[in-house]
């Protein structure tokens, strides 16, 4: 044919001689398995940040491994493909993607669909899965190749398919978390649901923003009914794009009690993995539906579902690993709302209601009974109690600073409680709760809507059970806040029915804590000798019981009003009797703050700003010992006051701390303070 050729050929080569067999090769064309770029992805910065991180590490010879984790829909794989293409250009090798569709395809499958993506031709693939590995080892050597393998069932077996490159990357994604596998290089990234303004930004940019921005408040709904999970939030997308004359109030509405039917791909998920669940953990996963907060203790759930408190935790763990429970910073744990929806239903499904009654009560009565042990480890053990709980035995809170983070953290449980018992006729239980940790908890650190309707109900148990010593307590208590929330007529009424109630119980030591509230309102009403007059009564009574401490409460009490009336040099020789006599009770740390700031107000009303000093920065010093926020405002405040009249600096920050404490609290103290700091 001689040497020249005209046209289009392939796989032209021109010889002389040919000893032997001849083969002919391809150029080989790196694989790009990577899917489509999802569109309108939104947030995961950190998480990306998190990849980025990983992809800039010298690992020496081992691929990187990243395992991204989180519940069906939470947006696993979008993650994975949306990064993926960002940094495309550092793999020059080419991109492998798997499904193993959650253990329904093989590690043998996988490692064959790697050796035919990198060019390796059938009839050279071995057989054993070992040999398919060992031959992908050496086919990946040296290269810069990303491989995606998704929804991962054991990830145990990935670590096989590492490629011995440095330069390579491994990303997987699945339902269980691999914290665990940090310990063998893996970098673990768990997804939660999207904050609101994230899962709003998915909304708008999915055609939907003028219709977001025109209703704010509804759109903030749709979003909460959603739980912020990408694929309810997509489903949500797509009806109001096909019902395009719907307002997102009337989505809302129809999501309202039918997310189940609109959601059905994220339920039959969560009940496919409900049912891989071994029958411990299932039996758990049921009984989390039946508790009645928003984040759960190991604690609260072994007594929930009468376990012993290491199987709970154990129980919890494998949950929490399968990505069905989250869990917090506080060593709490939570369920997403779709997933606290499937779970109430499995609740129903797979309990009877006796079983589930039982199970409540039994949650009332531990979160009762570590409620009395945190109150009494927060405020003075014989401080009047209408329901004495008895909590023999060691204390589990080791110091008051623990006691009260507990009290802290559980508040929203402890107010869930207080409803559920009183929904199911717990009626002692309400009062227990209400007159021992929320009381508790109130004292160091204010929540006034919260616990006001906790204890209207409570009134209303006692009212019920006949228990005019509870009402009264009940009705002191409610009445305290209710002053402190500058309500001084409803304090009043409040105050006086509590007064009359204990007289017609006969009970001397209830009506001297009775008459010492009604005092108070007096007090903030202006009504000085009024309230002396409740102060010495009560002081009589106390003395009559025996009672030195409750002596020393109202002495600095009578201090304040005698004050209040002007007369200062008496309210500070009641109030430096009242110092002497609680300095008998060591464990009351609260008491001899507040009589400190009492006299350092009669100080400043005789113009003496230099004692008024010295007594408010020692029972600032006091106060921030133990941790007691809100008793900090009022001596602040003063401070600030005798600052500028002896023309020392600081003012300002004092009144600064002392107004982001009243707002905290949302007390009506925070307009008199504002309006001190306007002045300065």
């Amino acid at each position: 044919m001689g040497n020249e050729n005209s046209g289009s050929v392939r796989n032209l080569v021109q010889i002389g001689a040919v000893h032997g067999h001849v083969h002919f090769h391809e150029e080989q064309v790196p694989p790009g398995q990577l899917s489509a770029e999802p569109v309108n992805f939104v947030d995961r910065e950190p998480e990306r940040e998190a990849l980025d991180a990983l992809l800039a590490e010298r690992r020496g010879a081992r691929a990187g491994c990243v395992v991204i984790s989180g519940i069906n829909g939470v947006g696993k794989s979008a993650l994975g493909t949306y990064w993926s293409h960002r940094v495309i250009g550092a793999f020059e090798d080419g991109q492998v993607v798997f499904d193993f569709d959650l253990g329904r395809r093989s590690l043998d499958e996988a490692a064959e669909h790697c050796l035919r993506s990198l060019g390796v031709d059938g009839d050279r693939i071995p057989l054993a899965t070992d040999d398919k590995i060992v031959l992908l080892r050496s086919r990946t050597k040296g290269r810069k190749l990303l491989f995606f393998f998704d929804d991962v069932a054991d990830l145990r077996e990935i670590e096989k398919l590492l490629p011995a490159s440095a330069d390579s990357l491994v990303l997987c994604t699945a339902r269980e978390d691999a914290a665990d596998l940090v310990p063998d290089g893996v970098r673990p990234i768990r997804l939660t649901a999207l904050e609101p303004p994230h899962a709003l930004d998915y909304l708008r940019w999915n055609g939907l923003r003028a219709r977001v921005d025109a209703e704010p408040a509804a759109a903030a709904e749709l979003v909460d009914q959603c739980g912020g999970l990408p694929i309810a939030l997509r489903v949500v997308a797509g009806l109001l794009q096909r019902r395009a004359s719907w307002s997102i109030a009337r989505a809302v509405r129809e999501l309202s009690g039918r997310r189940r039917k609109h959601f059905h791909t994220v339920f039959s998920a969560l009940d496919l993995a409900v049912g891989e669940l071994q029958a411990t953990e299932k039996e758990l996963y049921a009984w989390l539906g039946v508790f009645p907060g928003p984040v759960f203790s190991a604690g609260a759930v072994a007594a929930l579902a009468d376990l012993a408190e290491i199987d709970a935790e154990s129980r919890l763990a494998e949950l929490h690993r399968t990505c069905l429970v989250e869990e917090n910073d506080q060593e709490q744990y939570l369920l997403h709302d779709l997933v606290d929806e499937h779970a109430s239903s499995e609740a129903v499904r797979a309990l009877g209601a006796a079983k589930r009654d039982d199970a409540l009560r039994r949650l009332v009565g531990w979160y009762r009974l570590q409620g009395a042990f945190a109150d009494r480890m927060v405020m003075e053990p014989s401080r009047l109690r209408v329901v004495d709980d008895d909590v023999a035995g060691e204390n589990p809170f080791a110091t008051r600073e623990e006691a009260l983070e507990w009290l802290e953290r559980e508040r929203v449980n402890l107010l869930g409680i207080v409803r559920l018992a009183e929904e199911s006729g717990l009626r002692v239980d309400v009062i227990a709760l209400c007159d021992g940790p929320l009381w508790a908890l109130h004292n160091q650190h204010k929540h006034y809507s919260d616990t006001l309707r906790a204890l209207e109900l409570a009134i209303k148990c006692a009212r019920e059970i006949e228990e005019p010593v509870a009402e009264s307590r009940m009705r002191c208590l409610r009445g305290q806040l209710l002053m402190e929330c500058d309500e001084l007529a409803e304090a009043q009424e409040e105050c006086a029915q509590a007064v009359a109630v204990a007289e017609r119980a006969g009970h001397r030591r209830i009506l001297a804590s009775a008459l010492e509230f009604q005092g108070k309102v007096m007090h903030a009403l202006g009504e000085f000798d009024g309230a002396v007059g409740n102060f010495e009564r009560s002081r009589r009574l106390n003395e009559e019981l025996g009672r030195r401490r409750g002596m020393a409460l109202q002495e600095y009490l009578m201090g304040k009003s005698f004050s209040g009336l002007g007369r200062h040099g008496e309210a500070l020789e009641l109030l430096r009797a009242a110092l002497e006599r609680i300095a008998e009770f060591p464990e009351d740390k609260r008491t001899p703050g507040q009589i400190r700031v009492a006299a350092a107000r009669a100080h400043q009303a005789l113009g003496q700003h230099e004692q008024a000093l010295a007594l408010l920065q020692d029972a600032i010093a006091a106060t921030r010992e133990r941790q007691a926020s809100f008793d900090l405002a009022e001596p602040l405040e003063l401070l600030a006051d005798s600052l500028t009249a002896t023309g020392q600096p600081g003012a300002r920050d004092c009144l600064d701390e002392a107004l982001a404490i009243y707002e905290q609290a949302q007390s009506p103290k925070a307009e008199r303070v504002q309006r001190k700091l306007d002045r300065e």
